[in-house]
């Protein structure tokens, strides 16, 4: 498993983790998947530029 692949897993679990607790919070649906998309960007940005580059 190389650097970007767990990365990016630290990343989705954290995503999820906070998604539930939005969710038990009872915020609105709309603002979970707003937060959801944009820290899954952020961990594409911060798993890719980490990731070693393959020669």
């Amino acid at each position: 498993m190389n650097w970007f692949n767990l990365a990016f897993i630290g990343w989705v679990i954290l995503i999820i983790a906070l998604a539930i607790a939005a969710y038990m919070l009872h915020a609105p649906m709309v603002w979970i998947g707003i937060g959801a998309l944009a820290l899954l960007g952020i961990g594409i940005i911060t798993s890719v530029s980490h990731a070693k580059p393959r020669i």
